[in-house]
């Protein structure tokens, strides 16, 4: 039997649209869970609600340490419930390095219990402010689509959740014997996509990118590329948004074509982002902390605010837009 909802017609739509529409002219382009980086918000409008977003990468990329710094913004700024499936590290490995992001501790210090007063002062308040996050963390190295599904499900039902995220793609179903690596991805991200639509939440996972730049020379060769992704169709075709992470600095690259320094900097590649602009930008990383953070020196953020900044008539517009009167029914 068909659902009531299985089809809508075009006054619904268009009211949707335009309350949506409103929503991003007040918020300076921004819809969804808002990343914490006002450049990748600008491109995207935000973690949506019932999108996919793969944020690829190769080891020692800053991957991992760019969610997690997400994770803590979303956490403390937004003040949003979050869940984290952790198929790569224990529970115990992924409370350390929050800790290191969110008091501003080398991990280091922390594996070995040799911090500093201040820093002693800075982990005491950590603490405190982790103790009360609505952060709920899965961990299994063996986890199954049907687990993360139902995990998923339950936890966005009974919690509030408001994100999900997934540090590794590639490790879901992966002690499953049946398929080959590209149907096994095929299924996960449907499954993935399933879930963001249906549970109406944005969901990001992290990949694997293959060792194809590791044998490309020059500046441009080592910038991943959608190529790159492992069983890279399936996840084109069914993500909204892909970004690559790249750390220049990894590969002995210290400086652009423009000469500009790159120690201590990832670049964020968005190479895919549905019906909205492409780009790539610069960020700040700590690698002893693992914190990520917007690039000082970055001068080319826009908002919708710099782009009405010179029409005084389409800030007023949008001021005194009224979708009643449009829909009056």
């Amino acid at each position: 039997m068909m659902s009531d909802n299985s089809y809508t017609n075009m006054r619904e739509m268009l009211r949707g649209y335009l309350s949506d529409l409103q929503v991003r002219s007040e918020n300076s382009g921004v819809i969804g869970v808002s990343s914490g980086f006002q450049v990748l918000d600008y491109l995207m409008g935000g973690f949506e609600k019932g999108k996919v977003y793969v944020i690829g990468g190769r080891p020692c990329m800053g991957k991992e340490e760019l969610m997690l710094s997400m994770i803590d913004y979303i956490l403390f700024e937004s003040k949003s419930p979050v869940l984290l499936f952790s198929t790569n590290h224990l529970k115990s490995d992924y409370i350390q390095r929050l800790l290191a992001i969110h008091c501003d501790i080398p991990t280091w210090h922390l594996q070995q219990g040799a911090l500093k007063p201040d820093e002693w002062e800075r982990l005491d308040k950590g603490v405190g402010d982790l103790a009360d996050a609505p952060l709920f963390l899965h961990d299994s190295l063996e986890l199954s689509t049907n687990e993360l599904i139902e995990t998923a499900r339950n936890c966005i039902r009974e919690k509030g959740i408001r994100i999900v995220f997934v540090d590794c793609l590639q490790m879901i179903d992966f002690d499953k014997k049946w398929g080959n690596a590209s149907e096994r991805i095929e299924k996960v991200m449907f499954s993935l996509k399933q879930l963001a639509n249906l549970s109406n939440v944005p969901v990001v996972v992290g990949s694997m990118l293959g060792r194809g730049m590791e044998y490309r020379e020059g500046i441009d060769g080592k910038r991943p590329r959608l190529m790159d992704l492992m069983n890279s169709s399936f996840i084109e075709g069914m993500a909204d948004v892909i970004m690559m992470v790249h750390r220049p600095e990894y590969y002995h690259i210290y400086q652009d074509y423009d000469g500009r320094k790159l120690h201590g900097r990832i670049e964020i590649i968005v190479q895919k982002n549905s019906l909205k602009p492409l780009g790539s930008f610069f960020l700040d990383y700590h690698e002893k902390t693992g914190v990520v953070c917007p690039d000082k020196s970055c001068s080319n953020r826009v908002s919708l605010e710099d782009l009405c900044s010179d029409n005084e008539a389409a800030i007023k517009l949008i001021d005194n837009f009224d979708l009643e009167e449009v829909f009056p029914f």
